[in-house]
């Protein structure tokens, strides 16, 4: 009888085992499905685009190539970053871009850390393209670029989020930051301000030739980001449904790893590039 008892407990206990181990993939299963992937896609289909324009800058400024298939790709990429297509549409995801990244700090749990992180891998890209620039030019210098922006954007968002910043005040600040970006970028005034990478103009994209993108207005969209994310997604629930996860996956797993695509594209891609030129593969 004893023994029958132990056996029973011990099926039981093994079944409970069981139930709780499904229970859990469940909520696992759950908390996957409940994942807004309209922002992971958006922010990973603007992602693409942005690697994408680096690597037609890469191909048509940075390197000389010998043979006819590097001479073909960098007249293609040329030939696009003097398109009117790229004139047209550049601005348009560039600011979807950013104002994702606003958004995106709805469903973040320490705004300050993942900043920090995106700052540094900006330095960190500082350090590389600098350290690259006496064997591949000037070219190639990153000294403020989208990720530099988005740190600083990220962090003076949450030192603003530390103090409940009310709605109404990102509303104000993200149409002063756009209107004193654009009033100083049209009147040519960033000759007289000491900080290069605060605003457009000439002698910054000189300073960080390789990739500029100022503080303002910028930070102006970011904050329309935060305001939309604070608004529409305050629930942190998807309003699109959910979707076929196969049919979205590929764009929506580069929107999650973003910052690590960029890096890869950045760094990797250009020492890539080094590489099969200097070899003669391209």
């Amino acid at each position: 009888m004893t023994n029958t008892t132990v056996l029973v407990g011990a099926l039981f206990s093994r079944l409970l085992n069981k139930m709780e181990s499904v229970q859990t993939l469940n909520q696992q299963q759950n908390t996957k499905q409940k994942r807004v992937w309209e922002v992971d896609f958006l922010r990973g289909f603007c992602m693409l685009f942005v690697i994408w324009d680096h690597l037609m800058f890469d191909f048509a400024f940075l390197f000389s190539f010998s043979t006819p298939v590097g001479k073909f790709i960098s007249d293609f990429a040329l030939d696009y970053w003097t398109s009117g297509i790229r004139r047209a549409t550049h601005d348009y995801f560039v600011g979807a871009f950013v104002v994702t990244s606003g958004l995106s700090c709805v469903f973040s749990r320490n705004d300050f850390r993942k900043s920090l992180k995106v700052l540094g891998a900006g330095l960190l890209i500082t350090l590389v393209t600098n350290g690259f620039a006496g064997e591949m030019g000037r070219g190639i210098i990153i000294n403020f670029g989208v990720l530099h922006m988005l740190g600083m954007c990220g962090i003076i968002w949450a030192v603003l989020k530390s103090f409940n910043c009310p709605n109404w005040l990102v509303a104000v600040l993200a149409v002063g930051c756009l209107a004193v970006g654009f009033y100083f970028q049209a009147q040519d005034l960033t000759e007289f301000v000491g900080a290069i990478w605060l605003f457009e103009s000439k002698r910054a994209h000189g300073w960080s030739p390789g990739d500029f993108w100022p503080l303002l207005p910028w930070l102006g969209w970011f904050f329309a980001g935060v305001l939309v994310g604070n608004l529409v997604y305050k629930n942190k629930q998807t309003k699109l449904g959910f979707v076929n996860d196969k049919y979205v996956s590929p764009v929506t797993f580069v929107g999650r790893h973003s910052l690590l695509f960029y890096l890869a594209s950045q760094v990797l891609g250009i020492a890539l590039l080094f590489v099969l030129t200097e070899v003669g593969l391209l």
